[in-house]
């Protein structure tokens, strides 16, 4: 209120009409501006037969005045509507090989739609991109959403189940499988353990069946199991869009796994400070139309 007195009686110069066109009283611009004199330790304005005449003071501050209040309406009105195909922006994006692999029809379409967006990913595991996304150090996260604080929010975007691979020549592996649960146990086996920790859900859907596998390497990467199993003798069990997605490129038997381990949903994930950003509600439904 303070701002708008200085600014409307060094504009008006006519402390009525200040009120008129605050719709307050008389006394409530009286009163404003004897604030304001106290305030700034000047007169601020003097009294003539026809009104008010600022002090130079006045006027510097009425300037400066004007900038707070333009700011501040900017800050208060509406956005403007979103638009993809006008936006620039960096979006970070925590998500491992295998998500991105499964993303990758998506990030081609939303670079048509919207060109100006850039796409940083992260390749981060569930701890590292929670923290992430908490230090306001990543926009989203893609990955299996489980036992998340309750100020990150979620979307489902795909359910995934496993496949095993194998190199195209296997001595032991048949195309179209399904590969024998003897064979499969005694086989060596790459393990993607992006947290640097083995096991995980087929193993437990072997214990289930009283059986064990051999784990002979452990990677960081997806990508990298697939290039060694493309290379040795080695099998892996990876998730099943994986697998398809890069069976050509890498020449590799695609077959059904000898057990059947549970399922996994694979989810966008973001903080709740930014449920209103409409950048990031447009990716993530962009992202669920794509993997329906």
């Amino acid at each position: 209120m303070l701002l708008l007195v200085l600014r409307e009686g060094v504009r008006r110069r006519k402390l009525s009409d200040v009120a008129a066109a605050l719709g307050v009283t008389q006394t409530a611009i009286s009163h404003s501006v004897a604030r304001l004199r106290d305030v700034f330790d000047d007169e601020l304005f003097i009294r003539r037969p026809h009104g008010v005449e600022p002090t130079t003071r006045a006027i510097q501050l009425a300037r400066i005045a004007e900038q707070v209040i333009e700011a501040a309406e900017t800050m208060l009105a509406n956005p403007a509507p979103f638009n993809p195909a006008t936006e620039h922006r960096e979006l970070r994006i925590c998500a491992l090989d295998f998500e991105v692999t499964l993303l990758s029809g998506v990030i081609e379409r939303l670079h048509q739609e919207a060109p100006g967006l850039r796409f940083l990913f992260k390749g981060m595991g569930r701890d590292a991109a929670v923290a992430a996304l908490e230090r306001d150090e990543a926009d989203l996260w893609i990955g299996f959403a489980r036992q998340l604080p309750g100020s990150l929010q979620t979307r489902h975007l795909v359910d995934e189940t496993y496949k095993v691979i194998a190199r195209s020549d296997h001595p032991r592996i048949a195309a179209g499988g399904p590969v024998t649960l003897n064979t499969y146990c005694a086989e060596h086996h790459v393990v993607a353990a992006p947290g640097g920790t083995t096991g995980g859900i087929v193993d437990s859907a072997l214990r289930a069946r009283g059986r064990t596998r051999t784990v002979a390497v452990t990677t960081t990467g997806f990508l990298t199991a697939l290039d060694l199993v493309s290379r040795t003798e080695l099998i892996a069990t990876v998730p099943a869009s994986l697998a398809m997605a890069h069976a050509t490129n890498f020449r590799l038997l695609v077959v059904d796994p000898p057990v059947t381990p549970r399922p996994f949903n694979v989810s966008a994930v973001w903080h709740k400070r930014a449920s209103g950003d409409a950048v990031i509600a447009w990716v993530v439904a962009r992202m669920c139309e794509a993997t329906m």
